[in-house]
């Protein structure tokens, strides 16, 4: 009798809650909308400040979260017809700031939604087009990097 091997029989043995997220299957969405063409998501960080104090005549600092800082994840897609990026750091530019929710989600083996991290209050700060080489038959890409105020893990 041949035993079977799947990811169902095997999921039970290991020390994680099924398999991990691999790092090249993923999509962008800004705004409800899926953007193709995504290289890479880089950045993708949360931090709080730590505020030192000290409690009457007690000789040890005690610490407790202070303000939350504002974080930015640069994006890099492929530099194509399309001007979405270049569309909305314009409006920056033009003294309109239009802040949108941007969310990586993280796919899993038969490409759908496993996981998705959604960042909030999101606008950009920053674009660029990669260095234009004649000797390099590479896609040309532009990056867009974007400022959140909060990030929810779904």
């Amino acid at each position: 009798m041949a035993v079977k091997f799947s990811r169902e029989v095997l999921k039970g043995t290991t020390k994680t809650q099924g398999d991990y997220h691999l790092q090249h299957r993923f999509n962008l969405e800004i705004d409800g909308v899926i953007v193709g063409g995504i290289h890479s998501v880089r950045g993708l960080e949360h931090e709080h400040e730590t505020v030192e104090y000290m409690e009457g005549s007690d000789t040890v600092s005690h610490f407790r979260p202070g303000r939350q800082k504002s974080a930015r994840v640069t994006i890099e897609k492929d530099w194509s017809s399309t001007s979405e990026f270049y569309k909305w750091f314009k409006t920056l530019v033009d003294g309109k700031v239009e802040r949108k929710s941007v969310s990586i989600i993280y796919l899993n083996d038969a490409a759908e939604e496993a996981m998705r991290t959604n960042l909030f209050h999101c606008y950009p700060t920053k674009w660029a087009v990669s260095g234009l080489n004649a000797k390099n038959s590479a896609h040309a890409s532009e990056s867009i990097e974007v400022v959140f105020e909060q990030m929810e893990l779904k």
